[in-house]
């Protein structure tokens, strides 16, 4: 019995230690197995394409989720802290849902976290400026409007004048055509799926306003009240679902780029009458489901105001001009129309869709301000109704983030950078608000909706 008590007692031994170790270590090993045989299942391998922020090299990576593109993405480029930037925007990837919802052969670029990503039009701009004697003396052109910048504006507002007057004599043949077989230098480097112009302008429009949604959702998510709060998590959770609905029920605001869109912007029904004066507008839902969504915003016309088109029947897109600006329109009276040639559709890649209220700045720390005082404050009365609050704001901070309600398009030259003082609007509702009851029916689509009926 002593004997038996002292091996009891006594160390482990390092054999006993080494094969503990191997035990547990091939636990883990099949652990692992399993998990990416599941992942297999749920995320089948795509193809996709990965170079470095110089293009020197190219190379095509099998993948079914962002991690094992990375992992294999080191294994070409050995970049410390290496990132996945998407080339056509110098997006990061961070978001496992946000890259499943990625085309195969989406061209992704890897670099380090402080890296500066040189675009797909970026770098076509310095292709075409290389070939271009016009385009290389655009370095002179800067320096001649920082040093004498009144001087400036004069010329380029005069040849804004000159160029407006003599538009109509101005060769549209191929401005006009939409087909990819009519014009097909035009869709050189385009979606194969996109058959005319218009269906790709509104992919364009599309993807940046889905940036704008991982963008906030990452934000949101990151945030310490979110990851500390269970009841803060389950109203952002809730909130981004929402959101989801809304951009569903708008389609991505898809209509923004998009020149057969017949409502327009009240700066293009502006900008023609001062023409005419110079002459003398999570789970992805089904298929069906999306359709029902549509047609409830429709219904409601929730969103129809801020639903337009920002260019003109032809595709002419004008700046509305600088967020400190006084005047509606441009100063320098900027122009483009992406639909008229290749080089046109590369260089509006560099207009921005400007928040006048900030989004990383103002609008999501207020969001998060009132999710803060929602679960904190749950006596809180609602301003309007004196009644008890139950949410945040959403289709008010959906407006705001997503919307040409706070969106202006801007040339590059106009979009100013610096912080803003100007405030959101958001705040917390009650259920006699009108915003309120008009997102929950919209929700409630999800709970009525059958399949069977259609």
């Amino acid at each position: 019995m002593l004997n038996f008590i002292k091996e009891a007692m006594a160390p482990a031994t390092r054999s006993s230690i080494s094969t503990s170790a191997a035990t547990a270590q091939n636990s883990e090993n099949h652990l692992k197995e399993s998990v990416e045989k599941t992942a297999a299942i749920e995320n089948p391998m795509k193809g996709y394409k990965i170079t470095d922020n110089e293009r020197s090299r190219k190379f095509g990576i099998g993948a079914n989720s962002l991690q094992m593109l990375k992992a294999k993405a080191k294994l070409k480029f050995p970049i410390k802290d290496l990132r996945i930037y998407l080339a056509s925007d110098g997006f990061e990837v961070i978001d496992e849902d946000y890259f499943t919802t990625l085309e195969s052969q989406t061209l992704f670029i890897v670099a380090g976290a402080d890296a500066i990503i040189t675009t797909d039009s970026d770098f076509a701009f310095e292709q075409l400026r290389q070939k271009s004697p016009l385009l290389k003396v655009a370095d002179i052109i800067y320096d001649f409007m920082e040093q004498q910048p009144e001087k400036f504006s004069k010329l380029v507002a005069e040849y804004e004048r000159k160029k407006l007057s003599h538009k109509q004599q101005q060769d549209q043949s191929k401005t006009a055509l939409s087909l990819r077989t009519e014009h097909t230098e035009w869709f050189l480097g385009q979606e194969e799926k996109c058959h005319t112009k218009e269906e790709a302008l509104k992919r364009r429009a599309q993807d940046r306003v889905r940036c704008y949604y991982y963008k906030t959702k990452d934000e949101l998510t990151r945030n310490r009240l979110y990851q500390q709060n269970q009841k803060a998590r389950q109203v952002i959770d809730s909130l981004l679902e929402k959101f989801r609905y809304l951009l569903i029920g708008c389609d991505y605001f898809s209509m923004i780029f998009n020149r057969k869109c017949e409502h327009k912007h009240d700066i293009i029904k502006d900008q023609l009458d001062l023409d005419d004066e110079t002459d003398a507008r999570a789970v992805v839902p089904n298929k069906k489901l999306k359709q029902v969504i549509r047609e409830y915003t429709a219904r409601h016309e929730i969103l129809d105001e801020w639903s337009v088109s920002l260019c003109t029947d032809l595709g002419d897109f004008y700046c509305q001009g600088t967020y400190s600006g006084a005047a509606k329109h441009c100063s320098l009276r900027h122009t483009i129309n992406p639909y008229a040639s290749r080089e046109n559709l590369i260089l509006f890649q560099v207009w921005n869709l400007d928040h006048q209220i900030e989004l990383s700045r103002t609008i999501i720390p207020s969001l998060i301000e009132n999710v803060h005082d929602l679960i904190s404050s749950p006596k809180r009365m609602c301003s309007l109704h004196k009644a008890p609050v139950v949410d945040v704001s959403v289709l008010e901070y959906f407006l705001e983030i997503f919307s040409l309600k706070n969106l202006k398009l801007v040339h590059i030259v106009c979009h100013e950078k610096s912080q803003r003082s100007n405030k959101s609007n958001g705040r917390l509702l009650c259920k006699q608000c009108h915003e309120y009851k008009i997102v929950e029916e919209l929700m409630q689509i999800e709970c009525d909706y059958n399949p069977e009926d259609w």
